[in-house]
């Protein structure tokens, strides 16, 4: 429209200067010329035109680089469809379109242009192959990359039933952390399955070190060597008993750490204890450090309406509306010694034994029960009263070897065995630290060790509850 336009102005305008030409008529030669020679003209700049319109066409750029030349717009748009469609069949996924695509007006003859096939393979190389996916976003945080925002709900229903019960009533079931959904175009590879995505947020992590017990190892030594606590482990092990690891049985080292955390808000009606407060006197009748309750403390009761906000079905805090009080509690009062401790009487606590290396812990050994732990160091090694006590035996005691046992008169015994000499007797009263023994290796021993025990009340206890190696 725009060519024809032109070139009817042009015509228009020589047409008009051969009228004025005419109506001179005062030289019908030089007329004529000019009319050949304006009509030439005319010709001239028709054929311009046309040559011109017939070169227009537009570069499409990414980033600078040229993915097609094309003599429309259209030519284009019809092979970004193409691939649409193909990506469609192939994945089940909507291509994205990136929104940085340039169109920018060219020349380009024929043979210059790209034809179809090219186009969709520069789209498919040069695009990267992104197709539209939904980002599940915490705190502004892309976590994973699902098929689209109905797969993304679904896994945040799924992971609200981990923590809901059909029998409970709830104001409100969210979650803590500021939770979104967000379209993306991403590569394909990055996309994750329901169930991965799933496993991801909710755990927190996609590795899981494992470590298998070995013979005389405890949660302690083994919470020790990877610079963990015990509780962690029994966190990432629920149903295993800490006390009670087996040789060969693998422990979970990962504490679970979920991105999301799922928060509810519901209304109960119960009836709790109200814990009753500790006053404490002093006396002259007990030694310095011993204490003694004189009156027992009773707990109260209290019936509350209350909302419960739980945080991954953990309670985290409570909103109390209404309370009645049932009935008081007692205050406890316990009596604390003024009485100076004479140093042959237990404070209730332990020292280190000796010095050394821990060779072995408490528990399961070889298939059988080892009722303490073992500290090696070379025969002759001091080894010292672990708190005060009177020593109730002192003597060689079948696999024991040597042995020294000190009855601390607070419920709690020590043994200490495989001495190599005994330097007290039945009967002595020991203080805290004092020598009475020296390693050795009598008995049923392999070498040179102190075997020390910890018992309450006759009960063997893990003896590393007290002290430290």
């Amino acid at each position: 429209m725009e060519i024809n336009q032109r070139v009817l102005e042009i015509y228009n305008g020589v047409v008009k200067q051969i009228m004025q030409l005419w109506g001179k008529r005062k030289d019908r030669k030089v007329f004529t010329y000019t009319a050949v020679g304006l009509v030439l003209v005319i010709l001239g700049i028709i054929l311009n035109v046309s040559i011109n319109a017939s070169l227009q066409a537009y570069e499409v750029q990414l980033d600078g680089k040229v993915l097609a030349v094309v003599r429309s717009e259209e030519d284009f748009t019809e092979a970004v469809e193409a691939v649409k469609k193909e990506i469609q069949t192939l994945y089940d996924y909507e291509f994205a379109v990136p929104e940085n695509i340039e169109i920018v007006e060219t020349k380009a003859k024929n043979e210059a242009l790209t034809d179809t096939n090219t186009m969709i393979h520069n789209i498919k190389g040069q695009l990267d192959m992104k197709v539209r996916a939904t980002a599940i976003m915490v705190d502004g945080e892309k976590i994973a990359f699902v098929k689209d925002e109905t797969t993304a709900n679904a896994i945040l229903e799924e992971m609200k039933k981990l923590y809901i019960s059909e029998e409970n009533e709830y104001n409100d079931i969210g979650f803590s952390e500021k939770v979104a959904l967000e379209e993306v175009a991403v590569a394909i590879n990055e996309i994750t399955g329901k169930d991965e995505a799933f496993q991801l947020i909710t755990k927190g992590s996609n590795e899981e070190k494992i470590h298998e017990v070995a013979s005389g190892e405890s949660a302690w030594a083994i919470a020790r060597k990877y610079d963990l606590r015990v509780e962690d482990i029994e966190a990432a092990n629920p149903g295993i008993n800490p006390e009670r690891l087996q040789i060969g049985q693998q422990v979970s080292l990962v504490v679970p750490k979920p991105y999301i955390t799922v928060k509810t808000k519901e209304y109960v009606e119960l009836v709790e204890t109200i814990p009753f407060e500790t006053e404490y006197e002093e006396t002259d009748a007990l030694y310095k450090g011993d204490k003694k309750i004189t009156v027992q403390g009773t707990e109260g009761e209290r019936e509350i309406k209350v909302y419960l906000i739980k945080e991954n079905g953990i309670l985290a805090d409570r909103q109390i509306l209404e309370e009645k009080i049932l009935s008081e509690p007692k205050t406890r009062v316990i009596a604390e010694g003024t009485k100076p401790r004479p140093a042959t009487v237990a404070t209730g606590t332990f020292i280190n034994p000796t010095r050394g290396r821990l060779t072995s812990g408490f528990g399961t050994r070889w298939g059988r029960r080892h009722e303490g732990i073992d500290i090696a160091n070379s025969t002759g090694t001091s080894i010292t009263a672990a708190d005060a006590g009177q020593v109730s035996f002192a003597a060689y005691n079948g696999s024991y070897g040597n042995l020294v046992i000190i009855n601390h008169e607070n419920g709690y015994q020590t043994y200490y065995a495989h001495a190599s000499r005994i330097l007290v007797k039945k009967g002595d009263r020991v203080f805290k630290g004092q020598e009475i023994a020296k390693v050795g290796s009598t008995g049923n021993s392999t070498g040179p060790h102190l075997h020390f025990e910890v018992r309450k009340n006759g009960t063997p206890i893990n003896p590393l509850q007290f002290v430290r190696y």
